[in-house]
């Protein structure tokens, strides 16, 4: 788990909580682990959002999301573990840091896909899935 200030910590939070509003609960059931919050776990390891399909309970997707300041070799041991417990695990960093994300992830190994967070001029977020 990242140590971020609180700041990171807030954005970090507002970002799971975007991205858990934007993703289809009708055919999968979205859980998320927000802040101290350890609603749901994988084998004892708990990411940011985990989905399942309704009728399956099974690990489907993973999302971890990363801010600027946690997308670091520190944080690799966790993306590596994230990434065996389903076989659609993604990142979800920001854009501007997308490039390093991924170097990082092929340097060290991990497979993952990638999503992309921005902000419009209102500070909205908006999530874009790859």
């Amino acid at each position: 788990m990242a140590i971020r200030n609180p700041i990171s910590q807030a954005l970090h939070d507002r970002i799971i909580q975007r991205a858990y509003d934007t993703l289809d609960k009708v055919n999968y059931r979205v859980y998320m682990n927000q802040g101290l919050n350890r609603n749901i776990n994988v084998n004892g390891h708990y990411p940011d959002i985990i989905i399942t399909r309704v009728n399956n309970n099974t690990a489907e997707f993973i999302i971890e999301v990363e801010t600027n300041d946690t997308i670091n070799q520190s944080e690799v041991n966790q993306w590596r573990i994230f990434s065996q417990l389903s076989r659609n695990f993604y990142l979800l960093v920001p854009a501007a840091d997308r490039l390093r994300a991924g170097t990082l992830c092929l340097q060290m190994g991990v497979k993952a896909k990638f999503a992309t967070y921005s902000f419009d001029n209102l500070g909205n977020i908006n999530i874009n899935y790859e």
